[in-house]
């Protein structure tokens, strides 16, 4: 996906017009909405659940977390922590800062882990300045993660810096690879889900690499989270999300910003409550996880037994499509939840550029065609805006409604069979 010397000022073009659209229309908004916004958002969770847990308490204690915010004057509730205890140390900072500075610090942070996550794009996948930069002129969830103070890009950056260590041709490489993607687990567990693409290698080193420092972390945490409540971790708020049960957490499964897969059949069965999955529901997205599961292996052993199996492009496109599934998978897709999806959305946008000049060449085959103008169309619909989309959805005909609200979520099923 490298581009060549005679397209490097399109490329370095593509990438100033894609800088100066980020700061314009995403980051100067965002530090708008977080300087006006004094709540804190999402990333209260994180501030207060540190916050209790330096103080001896239960962070993982909904009533705990709401007692502090009250005390402080801040907010009179705070959504649940729900993130695994060692991702406490990534809030080590917050103490010496009230909430609404620290919360002006997390958009910094997260602009910081941004910009450290597309070097790795560029640097160890080989996706071209052109692609990064269109990808950030388009890429909505960029500013929604922002205002929301999400921890996302915390979480992102540790995985993709792992998968590419892991692939340096040095001895020490596949350990620290290992490493690095433990740490992303242990700061939010999805990304453990990257483990599989070793698993399907036979690459077994970073395997033990990342369980050992799951293990090793989470022994090191033990001086801010003790271990009766790292227990209930593991034992009662990780299982609860199997069932689409998130630990007290109040927005409703049913919301039109969810993009996952069990919402799709949260639609057809509904569940007992707003917050919980029917059994049918339950069943059907399991069964639909191992489908996807089996035919990402199925695809993705072919791509690393082909002659790009040590190209930066086929390693992408199989890492690409396993993110997709790591970000629909659980009960809650939002909006911010999309902003993982940097490597496969930059990997698409990067064939995309390479493949289009032949696809449209006289004489070019109709699938090449085909290919490239459905990679077209998904970007589109899983990029657009949600306030657009919404608007759009109340503006179409009520039969057509259902197909808008869940534009994204068929955009992102069709990047997954487009990248394998």
């Amino acid at each position: 996906m490298s581009a060549d010397s005679g397209r490097r000022p399109v490329h370095a073009a593509l990438l100033a017009f894609g800088l100066l659209v980020h700061v314009l229309f995403q980051v100067l908004p965002a530090k708008t909405a977080v300087w006006d916004t004094g709540n804190g958002r999402d990333f209260a969770s994180y501030y207060y659940a540190y916050k209790v847990a330096d103080h001896g308490g239960d962070p993982y204690d909904n009533a705990q977390l709401d007692r502090m915010a009250s005390s402080e004057h801040t907010r009179p509730t705070v959504q649940p922590y729900f993130y695994p205890p060692p991702f406490l140390a990534t809030m080590a900072w917050v103490p010496a800062f009230k909430l609404p500075i620290a919360y002006r610090g997390m958009l910094v942070l997260n602009e910081l882990a941004l910009a450290s996550c597309l070097v790795v794009l560029w640097a160890g996948f080989s996706v071209p300045m052109g692609a990064i930069g269109v990808l950030l002129a388009i890429w909505s969830p960029i500013p929604d993660n922002l205002k929301m103070g999400q921890a996302n890009l915390l979480a992102l950056l540790p995985a993709l810096l792992g998968l590419w260590t892991a692939r340096i041709d040095r001895r020490w490489a596949p350990w620290v690879g290992g490493v690095l993607l433990g740490t992303a687990a242990m700061f939010k567990m999805s990304p453990a889900l990257f483990l599989l693409y070793w698993a399907m290698r036979r690459e077994w080193k970073p395997v033990l690499a990342a369980i050992g420092t799951a293990v090793g972390l989470s022994l090191a945490s033990l001086v801010l989270v003790p271990l009766t409540t790292q227990i209930e971790f593991y034992t009662v708020v990780l299982p609860g999300f199997a069932r689409g049960d998130y630990h007290g957490l109040s927005i409703p499964i049913s919301l039109s910003a969810n993009h996952s897969i069990p919402d799709i059949f949260n639609t057809w069965w509904p569940g007992p409550s707003k917050t919980a999955l029917s059994g049918k529901a339950l069943l059907a997205s399991r069964i639909v996880t191992v489908v996807l599961l089996t035919w990402w292996f199925a695809r993705s052993a072919v791509l690393v037994r082909s002659t790009v199996a040590s190209e930066p492009v086929g390693v992408a496109r199989a890492l690409g499509a396993l993110t997709i599934l790591m970000v629909t998978l659980p009960t809650y897709t939002y909006e911010h939840h999309l902003v993982f999806l940097l490597l496969p959305v930059a990997t698409l946008i990067a064939l995309v550029f390479e493949r289009a000049p032949a696809a449209f060449a006289s004489g070019a085959s109709t699938p090449s065609r085909v290919w490239v103008f459905s990679s077209v169309i998904a970007i589109f619909f899983v990029a657009w805006p949600l306030d657009v989309l919404n608007a759009t959805m109340h503006a179409v005909p009520t039969a057509l409604a259902p197909l808008v609200r869940e534009s994204k979520f068929m955009g992102l099923i069709a990047m997954f069979f487009l990248l394998l």
